[in-house]
């Protein structure tokens, strides 16, 4: 991996070289061919004693005095529109991404080279003028001045196509990330550790321009920029989470400027357990995420995916703490969507909170066992709110959930099951007939799903839930789930598949199950 990214970073370095020099060559070549080439065919070779170089590689002073200060017009004109250029490109950027770009132009080394490249020459210009005497020609200076000149005029398109570049997208984002990388790599150094603070500083900066950018995307409907900066929020947190064991103690501690309206009890918490940066990171998403769902819900997958990513790492770097907040992250993003009334973005959520959950079961089984109760508790609430398929949602995603926890042997695979089989209690019959045909019809699928891997024991705690509803609402169910033979819905959804599917050998183990437990026994069902 190391030496990998040692590669990347050579061949990216050389890149920048080719870059520069070979149009600057290519410009300073041709000038000089065309040069010699109109120089040799007006040299008179007639002359007893032909001298070419000497004779166009040389002048005198009366002709440089006349020149100088032309030379002084010259660059003075070049800086004015390398300034006007680079101000009005900038301001149009800065409305694009935001204005935190001008300090990020600001600060880039190739373009502080270049200005302070075109001012020095041009004081150097000003400052021969001053020093040539008639007893005194500076003659090693003016040829100075002239390489100078020539130059920095042949380096005009190079930089230019920079400058362009460097406020693309993808070359901007990136170019914050490095930043950020940088600055938390240099914190790893015990050599910068009196410099902690000006780290900090810098990556909370990094992941607020990264934000800015998105929150701007937004505000103008430009759905590709949004969705680069939310990906990049994810990757500077990665790229983060590979240095954090190698950080000090005093790397933690933050400044409060970092969180604006947050409790002290809640910032000396997250200082205290070393998660300022991804609890930083993740509030800026939630900004984002409130921003961006109603106008751009692209982004709004974006985020759940990227949580789910981050969740992911943690589980991998096995931090407890980390993966906690993620679990906060996701309620607060289910809560924000609940009370926005919007079922795409619980949609969306729900899946990648399943998955998140199905990778935790082999980590921390009693921190998954907190993720089945949330998904009941928020799809209960979507209910009160007046929106079935939000209930719906959560309970096919439960099933997934606990026929997953079936095959990773989870010890607590019964209280799973107990609460995903309380869905249905507070739903009222009547008044909420879609979300209990939905509830009840993801439990029997569930029901075959266990009845195929011999589980009677677990069976038999569905079977008895299932007592509560009529015999004529079970056999309705069942003809349904059987009569659908499409495994994708008929309209396009994000997730392409249609909760109430399954193959045929689920749909016999469905007819076995109703055989077994069901037809056997219908005087043991509900007539209501």
């Amino acid at each position: 991996m190391g030496a990998r990214k040692l590669l990347l970073e050579k061949e990216s370095l050389v890149s920048q070289i080719v870059s520069w020099f070979l149009p600057v060559g290519f410009f300073l070549g041709s000038a000089i061919l065309f040069y010699f080439l109109h120089a040799f065919w007006d040299f008179n070779w007639d002359q007893p004693q032909p001298r070419f170089f000497e004779t166009i590689l040389t002048t005198d002073a009366a002709h440089v005095n006349d020149a100088i200060g032309s030379f002084i017009e010259l660059l003075a004109a070049v800086l004015g529109l390398v300034i006007t250029v680079v101000a009005i490109v900038l301001q149009l950027a800065a409305q694009r991404y935001g204005n935190r770009l001008i300090d990020l132009f600001l600060e880039n080394k190739v373009n502080q080279t270049y200005f302070f490249f075109m001012v020095t020459t041009l004081l150097y210009a000003i400052f021969i003028i001053f020093a040539i005497k008639n007893d005194f020609y500076p003659n090693y200076a003016i040829r100075s001045l002239l390489a100078l000149t020539v130059v920095e005029i042949a380096c005009l398109p190079p930089y230019f196509l920079y400058v362009f570049k460097i406020l693309t997208p993808t070359n901007l984002l990136s170019s914050i990330q490095e930043n950020s990388r940088v600055s938390v790599r240099s914190g790893t150094d015990r050599k910068n550790y009196s410099n902690l603070k000006k780290y900090q500083r810098e990556v909370a900066t990094a992941i607020e321009q990264v934000t800015d950018t998105a929150l701007s995307a937004n505000s103008q409907m430009d759905r590709n920029l949004g969705l680069m900066a939310i990906n990049q929020i994810r990757e500077m947190l990665l790229d983060y989470l590979q240095y954090k064991k190698q950080l000090p103690r005093g790397w933690f501690l933050a400044s409060d400027d970092f969180f604006i309206g947050i409790s002290s009890e809640f910032f000396h918490e997250i200082c205290q357990k070393r998660l300022w940066v991804e609890t930083k990171s993740l509030m800026d998403m939630e900004l984002i995420y409130k921003s961006c769902i109603r106008n751009m819900p692209d982004a709004i997958s974006a985020i759940a995916y990227n949580t789910r990513v981050i969740g992911e790492e943690a589980i991998k770097d096995q931090d407890d703490d980390l993966v906690e907040i993620i679990v906060q992250f996701f309620n607060t993003f289910l809560r924000i969507s609940l009370n926005d009334g919007n079922q795409r973005a619980m949609f969306n959520l729900f899946y990648q909170y399943r998955l998140f959950a199905n990778t935790l079961m082999d980590y921390s089984p009693k921190q998954a066992a907190k993720i089945f109760f949330y998904f009941k508790y928020y799809g209960e609430q979507g209910l009160m709110k007046g929106i079935w398929f939000i209930l719906y949602n959560a309970a096919f995603d439960l099933g997934g959930m606990v026929a997953t926890a079936y095959d990773k042997k989870m010890k607590n695979i019964k209280d799973l099951l107990f609460i995903f089989m309380q869905l249905e209690d507070t739903v009222d019959k009547k008044k909420d007939w879609l979300a209990l045909m939905g509830v009840r019809k993801s439990q029997l699928i569930l029901a075959a799903y266990l009845f195929s891997k011999g589980e009677e024991t677990l069976v038999r705690i569905v079977v008895e839930d299932l007592k509560n509803e009529s015999f004529d609402n079970l056999i309705k169910w069942r003809d349904m789930l059987l009569s659908l033979k499409d495994k994708k819905f008929w309209e396009i959804t994000d997730r392409g598949i249609n909760f109430e599917y399954i193959d045929e050998e689920q749909k016999k183990s469905l007819e076995l199950f109703y055989k077994t437990y069901i037809l056997s026994q219908p005087q043991a069902f509900s007539t209501n």
